[in-house]
């Protein structure tokens, strides 16, 4: 008996991690395995199910096992499952019905102390209750965690449609109800310590550093609730709701019984976490397009959720290789014994390994750091890791049957995959750009073969097919009055800094070939504020001067007001269209610094590859009247209290540019909401993904 049961309690303990459709399996497992333990024939072996099925002594051993053992509510759930099991898996009948089968066994059956799996039974054998009861109690509570796995990972995925549902409610908020009047207290309260702040200090954007590496960025308050109370479910869920059976026989030990649930509670939740973590870090997951959220936001939610799924994976490999390592002493065996022979020699077993250790790296290298100083670097690696981690889960889990969660995944993957090809096919796969240098940053301008009128805020991932084509980068949009799309960045690592320096040495313009992935993104609704300040630092004016734009456009009886800082004014050339469409009719107020060393009393118009001679007079008179300060950067504080202040109504606050700056304005927003005579909000537009 010992050798079919240490076999049978390691084969049952997997299968029903996922054959638990219903508590009627505990009578089926349990009473299957009992019988191919304690009962031969000289015509059935014991894998040959066919000839079980329609083997009468077989039938009535297991009818009596239902009638000895099991709840009667799950008697004929049981019957049903071996009926099922004959017909789909082998094609056959199963002998008789439960009734006529259990009626004949009691008829003339023998116990199961009289056989064992070396002397056959020429009759039908009757179990010993209180043995075959514990096991069969043992299996129930199997089972039952196992079900209880699965709401649990169920209650996981609800809370996060819980969160959308949220986003999507304030979106509808944002969208339609009326901006002017004074906020409700309470309102304003939550806003104020909940929804607008960082989680602490006032560094949201810009990075916390060691020394003079960053290290992590702090999240929005909001943000930290919501991760928090994920976090805290699912530690929760791992260990609620499990139990032992005590003096049990499959286990032997509580212990084991106990490392066994562990294990299977948390593959569980790992197994539910994995389409989730796919579908958040998706450039076109459509939850963003019904919560509102930014792919910022669903990329902190997809971090967490690949962080929680690692977490939950630690503890499946660690639970099951404690129970293979210390199996072998409650069967008289080595410790280890097992898990040399079935765990090591078992390639299924060693990819889970694998996929462990894959999902260990794949946690170390998109930490902050890695990701901020090399992102490169860190993409193409975390994908690679993620392609192997993905083949190993999937080859340890098919032999279960739980590929539903593989295949869920795969197709979020292939989904956000087509739409990315559409959208370049759309915009033209062979469409020019010209690139030209402006100090330290590189100015794109490409026309997409169909013309799509990006909206304020929007950005789009561009691929220079010259430098590594495989790889993309956002970019903000603003659109020239060609119809060209203007993409401007700051030379930095990678990418742009090649861009740079290859532009630079062909006297700084050049044309190459790009893939345009987009638009992106969502447009803040600005112009339902009746006073809007829009702050920009560097190149981050290309934003906000769309927001400038639109406001204009719309006209209106609206307060505008821009500032922006700059390093240089030669920064000016690749703006200067814009700034002239925006200061053209007085209607937005424009400030604007240069914070550079920089000679006051020379000329605004700085050499270019194109020359001012060349520039329309309007553009030339719209330089000459710009209100230049020099040397000195604007107390953003004072400035953002000063309109929320002066304001008879609503007011927003726009920010796009370094993360020090949108930290300030964030913080100063944040200070003064509920101090004005109606609402005030803060928006900001970066990218904060690396």
């Amino acid at each position: 008996m010992k050798s079919w049961s240490i076999s049978a309690v390691l084969l049952l303990s997997l299968l029903t991690f996922v054959k638990a459709h219903d508590y009627g399996n505990a009578c089926y497992i349990m009473c299957s395995s009992y019988i191919v333990g304690y009962y031969t024939t000289t015509t059935c072996g014991d894998d040959d199910d066919a000839c079980q099925c329609t083997n009468y002594i077989y039938a009535e051993s297991y009818a009596l096992c239902l009638y000895e053992v099991c709840y009667e509510k799950e008697i004929l759930d049981a019957w049903n499952l071996w009926i099922e099991d004959c017909m789909e898996d082998n094609n056959v009948s199963a002998s008789g019905t439960y009734e006529s089968n259990l009626a004949a066994g009691l008829a003339d059956y023998v116990s199961s102390d009289s056989v064992n799996d070396t002397i056959p039974a020429s009759t039908a054998v009757m179990p010993e209750y209180d043995y075959f009861r514990k096991r069969y109690l043992a299996r129930f509570e199997i089972i039952h965690n196992a079900k209880w796995s699965e709401y649990f990972g169920n209650i996981l995925n609800a809370y996060w449609g819980f969160v959308i549902l949220c986003g999507a409610i304030k979106q509808v908020c944002d969208r339609f109800l009326p901006r002017n009047g004074s906020q409700l207290g309470i309102v304003s309260v939550f806003r104020r310590y909940i929804t607008l702040p960082a989680g602490f200090g006032s560094s949201h954007i810009e990075p916390i550093r060691l020394g003079k590496v960053p290290v992590w960025t702090v999240y929005l308050r909001w943000q930290i609730i919501v991760v928090f109370v994920f976090f805290s479910l699912s530690i929760i869920f791992i260990f609620v709701n499990m139990s032992v059976i005590n003096g049990e026989p499959i286990y032997v030990y509580n212990s084991l019984m106990q490392t066994n649930n562990l294990g299977v509670r948390a593959g569980y939740l790992a197994n539910e976490m994995l389409p989730l973590m796919f579908l958040f870090a998706g450039r076109n997951n459509i939850l963003m397009w019904f919560s509102g959220f930014s792919f910022e936001t669903f990329n902190i939610f997809h971090r967490w959720v690949a962080r929680m799924m690692f977490i939950f994976t630690c503890v499946h490999g660690w639970t099951y290789t404690s129970f293979y390592l210390n199996v072998g002493s409650a069967y008289d065996a080595a410790p280890d014994a097992y898990y040399l022979g079935d765990v090591v020699q078992d390639w299924g077993d060693m990819v889970g390994i694998i996929a462990c250790v894959m999902a260990g790296c794949m946690m170390i290298q998109a930490a902050y750091v890695f990701r901020h100083h090399w992102y490169e670097v860190f993409l193409s690696l975390h994908m690679s890791l993620a392609a192997v981690f993905y083949a190993m889960v999937w080859y340890h889990i098919q032999a279960n049957s739980y590929e539903e969660y593989m295949y869920c995944a795969l197709a979020v993957w292939c989904f956000d995959r087509f739409i990315r090809i559409c959208r370049i096919i759309l915009a033209g796969p062979f469409t020019k750009a010209t690139v030209t240098v402006h100090g330290d940053a590189v100015y794109i301008s490409a026309k997409p073969s169909i013309h799509w009128r990006p909206t304020p805020g929007q950005y789009a991932f561009l691929y220079v097919l010259r430098h590594n084509a495989w790889e993309s980068h956002p970019f903000s949009i603003m659109e020239s009055r060609d119809g060209h799309y203007i993409f401007v960045a700051k030379a930095h690592a990678g990418m742009t800094k090649k861009m740079h320096k290859s532009v630079t040495k062909k006297s700084g313009t050049d044309e190459v070939r790009v893939w345009i992935e987009g638009p992106y993104g969502f447009s803040h609704a600005l112009y339902r504020y009746d006073t809007v300040l829009l702050v920009a630092g560097g190149v981050g004016i290309t934003s906000i001067i769309s927001y400038a734009l639109d406001l204009k456009r719309r006209g209106g009886q609206r307060h505008v007001i821009l500032y922006w800082m700059v390093r240089n004014e030669i920064s000016l050339n690749w703006t200067r269209q814009q700034l002239a469409d925006v200061m053209e009719g007085g209607q937005i107020e424009v400030h604007l610094y240069v914070t550079g060393e920089a000679d006051p009393s020379q000329d605004k118009e700085i050499p270019d590859s194109q020359s001012t001679s060349e520039l329309e007079e309007k553009e030339v008179a719209a330089l000459e009247r710009l209100p230049i300060l020099y040397n000195v950067r604007p107390d953003i504080t004072q400035v953002i209290h000063d309109i929320v202040a002066a304001a008879n109504s609503s007011v927003a606050v726009m920010a796009c540019g370094p993360g020090s700056l949108a930290d300030v304005c964030r913080s100063a927003t944040t200070a003064n909401v509920g101090n004005g005579h109606g609402r005030v909000d803060y928006f900001e537009d970066a990218f904060t993904w690396a």
